[in-house]
């Protein structure tokens, strides 16, 4: 009996999970494979200025790319291209706040995007450059300060690609995804970044 009325359950669920779901949607996107994506990222936290961790600031920082996707396969087709935008500094501070801020003597460019190519799992790799200046520094808290050097650091990050099936489901209010206001991107937010995805057949 209990397993009648579990499965009564499961079945009463899944139907109301199918009434909410967007069946337009899910046939219009149901039907798509090769697709293009435009994304914008938009960063806005606090992050480290200094090639040994010391030193922040409030970071601003903006990236757009363009790429062709078989979503059959989960792949990249042709040449993706993409554009980077200087980061802003601001409201500079020692990680101690009674300590004196930092002095930057040259520019800081917290994410610049230097390539795209297929990861794994169906993910996009992305090849990212963090560029740290000299950064002058107060020595345990002090009014005498010392010289971290400058340095470029470079990294792989994974980049999932959202499926614009996404549009048909029933999501969560949540900022992990969601889908815009004008139902035409997807936008998901994690470390300090927000990720608009608006893909077109």
């Amino acid at each position: 009996m209990r397993t009648l009325v579990a499965l009564g359950l499961l079945g009463a669920s899944a139907a109301a999970h199918a009434q909410q779901m967007d069946m337009d949607a899910m046939r219009k996107w149901g039907a798509a494979d090769l697709l293009r994506y435009h994304v914008v990222g938009v960063y806005q936290a606090k992050a480290s200025i200094a090639s040994d961790g010391s030193g922040q600031a409030e970071i601003s920082d903006r990236v757009v790319f363009d790429f062709s996707w078989k979503l059959s396969e989960m792949k990249l087709v042709g040449t993706p291209t993409f554009q980077n935008t200087r980061s802003t500094v601001g409201k500079l501070s020692d990680r101690e706040p009674s300590c004196l801020p930092p002095v930057l003597k040259g520019e800081y460019e917290h994410y610049e995007l230097l390539g795209i190519k297929n990861g794994l799992g169906g993910a996009l790799e992305l090849q990212v450059t963090t560029t740290y200046p000299v950064v002058e520094v107060a020595q345990n808290c002090t009014a005498s300060r010392k010289a971290v050097p400058a340095k470029t650091k470079t990294r792989p990050e994974e980049f999932v690609v959202v499926s614009p099936v996404t549009f048909a489901m029933p999501l969560p209010d949540s900022d992990t995804l969601r889908v815009s206001r004008d139902k035409k991107s997807l936008i998901t937010k994690k470390d300090g970044w927000t990720w608009t995805l608006t893909p077109t057949m």
